[in-house]
């Protein structure tokens, strides 16, 4: 036997209702047990609480509207099939009823018992269809990111075969070698041609292992850079005389612009050979009769030179060295541009490709100038050329000031050699994607999400090591989804920084916080977060909180464990002051701006409480939290940078 469709209607017309529950009791193809809502809270209350099969909702409630309801439990997480229902027929309130997230719309009076038992059929099988769906995409995003990690252990994997590929490649090698030597001194000069196509495609054949191990080392943080002082003229000079004859050999011109005084450099001569060689061959394979070119010049740095994320503001004691390698080959059109640094990724992907290569050089090299605190850009036009700048500090040793694979950014890889998980989640993944991009060159596995429901559950699969939580003004939802991760029990070790920003992500500001709980509280939870604050007993601890109704809560959890005191007063605050501020009560803004103290080793203890139930974000909580980010808000680009430090920060102390 089936169960009644539980259908709930919300209006504040009780003829309205009387008349849409007759039309329902006509119904004969299936029982419905239909419920009455009037007023706007009581609807939010019933949708989110004791979700009906499906909503029909009216555009007129009180002073509020249908929209504005329907805004709000669609941003809460609210998936229930909504029915709208007016009665007025403009088109734009149809279509704004649409984008709300109504599933359909009805005009009152106008609508036949058949109509109505159609849009209530479709509209539930259409949820049912979409839940399906978000099910196979949840799905789907964890078979992504295991699929990363199994990339990860790939890496590691061929990083620790280096000397099982290479020792076999060498011997080939180093006997074709002694074979020719014999063939020109004896009687065997027929088969040195044959002995010379081996050596070339041993030769072939170890640059592309190479290239692979050393993609392999970088992403497996297993890269060892050997930095030393060298005269930057001689280094050029011998990229220069080696790669001549390969720029030549398509018809190419090849013309070298140094500036009258490189001086020294201090970086891996290697590694920078091996950028500059790559760049300048790859510029004379993809050229043919035309011109390849390398200039060279030497000024004061700025940030921006090594990460275009950040400012132009000068490095003190660093000059940036910058080479820039042009062509006016074949050119790239933007779609090969998207992918030009990816690995095996190459310009002619063609089943006759003409130019060979394992796709792995360029992906190489901006990994190897970021890793000695550089940056390489590339420009290109079809038809016309292309031009790569590589900036390189002049001395790298220095990186650490802005940024590198220097010891503090390199972490502790977890079981399989798998590197720690920081995870970004917020209603949009644009500022995810920034900081991911900001922190490319640091050994962490940063992996962004911006389904906040979906949230919760990747956050559990994968156990990572540091949650990054965005909180946005306009979207109440994220309070809720921070409130979730905090009670997730899976989730009690990991780190957690939150930032704040305006409904735009424009304008933000990291929150000072040295935990997060959920609310309603949880004993053992907030005893281990005191302890962890606050150990031992001798000393009394001092509560403060903008929730009168917490404070009362938090001190009975915790009186049997630790003296309570009242918040200590005066200029000097007492090292063991730990202030409880609830993000969804009053005064919330007032005890964020007062934990953003310079020093916070001298400050109180701040842990943020979020509630895990929308019904507790009152509509107040976007007002509170607008005036904070006006008040102590920072642009978006100094915000990424803000919270790129304070995540290497956490990582390095936890």
């Amino acid at each position: 036997m089936h169960e009644p469709v539980d259908v709930l209607i919300v209006d504040d017309d009780e003829d309205d209702f009387v008349l849409a529950r007759e039309l329902i009791a006509d119904i004969e193809t299936s029982d419905y047990r239909v419920r009455w809502v009037q007023s706007y809270q009581d609807a939010v209350h019933a949708l989110l609480t004791a979700a009906p099969d499906v909503c029909l909702l009216d555009y007129r409630l009180e002073a509020r509207t249908g929209i504005d309801l329907l805004r709000e439990v669609r941003g809460l997480g609210c998936d229930v099939p909504i029915i709208f229902l007016t009665g007025q027929t403009e088109r734009e309130l149809d279509l704004e009823a649409m984008h709300a997230g109504a599933d359909d719309f009805l005009i009152k009076g106008s609508f036949t018992t058949r109509e109505l038992e159609r849009a209530i059929r479709y509209a539930i099988e259409r949820a049912a269809t979409g839940a399906a769906q978000r099910r196979l995409t949840e799905e789907l995003r964890l078979m992504q990111v295991q699929a990363q990690r199994s990339s990860q252990a790939k890496s590691t994997f061929l990083a620790n075969m280096s000397h099982e590929f290479r020792t076999p490649l060498n011997a080939i090698l180093g006997y074709s070698d002694m074979l020719i030597d014999q063939a020109r001194a004896g009687e065997f000069e027929q088969i040195e041609d044959d002995l010379n196509r081996i050596r070339n495609a041993g030769h072939h054949l170890l640059a592309l292992v190479t290239d692979i191990l050393d993609l392999s080392r970088i992403e497996a943080g297993r890269l060892s850079l050997a930095p030393e002082r060298y005269p930057l003229g001689e280094l050029l000079r011998e990229v220069v005389d080696a790669v001549a004859p390969l720029i030549h050999r398509n018809g190419n011109r090849f013309v070298y612009a140094p500036a009258d005084e490189l001086g020294e450099m201090v970086a891996d001569a290697t590694r920078t050979r091996q950028i500059l060689f790559n760049l300048l061959s790859n510029a004379g394979k993809f050229t043919r009769k035309g011109v390849v070119s390398l200039a060279v010049t030497r000024r004061a740095a700025r940030l921006s030179d090594f990460n275009h994320h950040a400012g132009d503001q000068p490095i003190e004691g660093v000059e940036c060295v910058e080479f820039v390698v042009a062509d006016s080959g074949i050119g790239m059109t933007p779609k090969q541009m998207e992918r030009l640094f990816e690995p095996f990724s190459q310009v002619d992907d063609t089943g006759g490709r003409r130019f060979g290569g394992s796709g792995l050089g360029l992906a190489i090299s901006r990994r190897l100038a970021r890793a000695m605190g550089g940056e390489l850009r590339a420009r290109s036009e079809i038809g016309r050329g292309s031009s790569f700048r590589l900036s390189l500090p002049s001395d790298s040793t220095a990186a650490a000031r802005w940024r590198g694979l220097t010891p503090e950014r390199q972490f502790a890889a977890g079981e399989r050699g798998q590197l720690p998980i920081v995870f970004v989640l917020g209603p949009t993944d644009a500022f995810g994607r920034q900081l991911r991009d900001q922190l490319a060159d640091v050994q962490l596995d940063i992996v962004v999400e911006a389904d906040l429901r979906r949230g919760v559950k990747l956050a559990r699969a994968l156990g990572p090591s540091l949650l990054v939580v965005e909180l946005n003004v306009g979207a109440p939802a994220t309070l809720v989804t921070l409130g979730q991760l905090a009670r997730e029990p899976s989730l009690q070790e990991a780190g957690m920084l939150i930032y704040l920003v305006d409904e735009q992500a424009q304008f933000g500001c990291l929150l000072a916080s040295d935990g997060v709980v959920s609310a309603p509280l949880q004993a053992l939870q907030l005893q281990r977060i005191v302890e962890r604050l606050s150990p031992g007993t001798a000393q009394p601890l001092h509560l403060w909180s903008n929730s009168a109704g917490l404070l009362q809560e938090a001190t009975e959890m915790i009186r049997h464990t630790r003296r309570i005191a009242a918040p200590a007063g005066g200029a000097v605050v007492d090292p063991s002051e730990l202030h409880l501020v609830h993000l969804a009560a009053p005064g919330a803004s007032w005890g964020l701006a007062a934990g953003r103290v310079d020093d916070r080793a001298r400050g109180p203890a701040v842990v943020l409480v979020a509630p895990d139930d929308p019904r507790a974000v009152p509509p107040s909580f976007a007002a509170e939290m607008r005036a904070l980010v006006e008040q102590t808000g920072i642009p978006r680009q100094e915000l990424a940078r803000e919270v790129g430090a304070a995540l290497m920060a956490k990582m390095r102390h936890d």
